[in-house]
C-alpha cells in the first residue's frame, strides 16, 4: 500500500477521486482535490495528473477555504495585474487578424528612456519586455534589456515589479528569442503562436 504523504505521485495516491472546482476552464489550467484516508484530501496540478501530490489535513483546508471566502487572502488574478499596468500609464491595444480575431492583448508604455511591452496570446503565454527608447519595432525588436515569457500572473507582476528608472541585470542590449525571422501566425480566436521562418 503506497503511503500518502506530501511529493507522492497523484497517481499512486490509493482510492482517489479526482475532481475540478465547479469553476474551473475547459483549459486544464485547474488544480483537482481528492479526498483520502484520515479525514485528508490531496491535491494536484491538472496539467500533470502524474505529478506530485500535496497533502492537507481537514483542518488546514477547512481553515483556507474560511480565509478566501472571507477575504482575508486575496489571490491577484491577471485583471488585477492589468489593471495596475493601466494605472502606471500602459496603453492597451487588441491587434486583430485578416477575419477580425483578436490575436493578441498588447501594452506599452513609455518612459525614462525605455519602453516596457505586454504581449498576452493566452493565459500560458504572455511576454514581457523592456526595449531601448529607440526601438523601431516594439512587437519585433532588434534588441530588449529585459524580458520575461510565461503565465499571465507571474509574467505581470514581474513587469509590475520593475524599477522605473532602471533595468536590474541589464548591463547590455541581447537579442530577443523571437527577434530571428518569423511572424506570429493566429492558431485558434484569441491565441497566436511565433512560428520561425524555415530558411
Amino acid at each position: 500500500m503506497t503511503e500518502i504523504h506530501n511529493g507522492v505521485s497523484a497517481a499512486a495516491v490509493p482510492g482517489a477521486r479526482w475532481r475540478k472546482g465547479s469553476r474551473s476552464g475547459a483549459v486544464g489550467n485547474c488544480v483537482e482535490v481528492s479526498p483520502v484516508a484520515g479525514g485528508r484530501t490531496a491535491i494536484r496540478d491538472s496539467k500533470n495528473i502524474q505529478g506530485p501530490a500535496l497533502v492537507f489535513s481537514g483542518p488546514v483546508i477547512v481553515s483556507f477555504t474560511r480565509a478566501v471566502t472571507g477575504g482575508v487572502v486575496r489571490i491577484p488574478t491577471a485583471e488585477t495585474y492589468l489593471r495596475r499596468l493601466v494605472a502606471r500609464g500602459f496603453e492597451f491595444l487588441h491587434p486583430r487578424d485578416a477575419n477580425g480575431e483578436i490575436t493578441a492583448v498588447v501594452g506599452v508604455r513609455a518612459h525614462h528612456n525605455v519602453i516596457d511591452v505586454v504581449r498576452l496570446h493566452a493565459e500560458n503565454e504572455v511576454i514581457a519586455s523592456r526595449l531601448p527608447g529607440d526601438a523601431a519595432d516594439v512587437l519585433n525588436p532588434e534588441f530588449v534589456l529585459w524580458q520575461r515569457t510565461g503565465w499571465a500572473t507571474d509574467v505581470l507582476r514581474q513587469m509590475i515589479d520593475l524599477p522605473d528608472d532602471r533595468t536590474p541585470d541589464a548591463l547590455h542590449q541581447f537579442r530577443p528569442e523571437t527577434s530571428a525571422n518569423g511572424c506570429w501566425v493566429p492558431t485558434a480566436p484569441g491565441r497566436a503562436k511565433w512560428l520561425p521562418a524555415s530558411a
